[in-house]
């Protein structure tokens, strides 16, 4: 049986911190997925807006459809504007996470092959051990065997 791994608590801390961090990236990601989708549809609204101006200003004109219009695109136009801000910091945000768990991985990858380097020698000493018995019993056959022929 190997032996208990003496970084076991800190690997397992890592491998934690690792989950976390991927949990919050995920949810990062479903924020700005959300954010993204928000952006898309005050854009169309906007253009949905500008067509319905451009029906009003043919034809017939009504000047109080118009204004109306014409604020709803600058408030919609601001909206994105602030959507377009909240994008680029959350895309900040992802981008930090995402370093921060490939660092965490990373750290956690050095302990796993700390572990594994460990069992390793663990495993070729008791090779070592199990291979020198077995010359012993050998030696001790060939003695016995020579005693009782002699």
């Amino acid at each position: 049986m190997t032996p208990k791994f003496s970084l076991q608590t800190v690997l397992d801390f890592r491998h934690g911190k690792v989950e976390l961090l991927e949990i919050e990236l995920g949810k990062l990601l479903a924020a700005h997925q959300k954010t993204q989708s928000l952006f898309t549809a005050l854009q169309e609204y906007q253009i949905s807006l500008l067509d319905q101006l451009s029906v009003t200003q043919s034809g017939e004109i009504d000047l109080v459809r118009m204004n109306l219009l014409r604020l709803n695109i600058l408030q919609v136009g601001e909206q994105i504007e602030l959507v377009a801000i909240e994008l680029k910091k959350q895309v900040k945000e992802i981008e930090i996470k995402r370093a921060e768990m490939i660092k965490a991985r990373q750290s956690e990858e050095t302990l796993e092959i700390l572990k594994r380097n460990r069992n390793e020698l663990y495993l070729a000493e008791q090779v070592q051990i199990e291979a020198q018995a077995q010359d012993d019993i050998y030696i001790a056959r060939a003695f016995r065997n020579q005693q009782q022929g002699a």
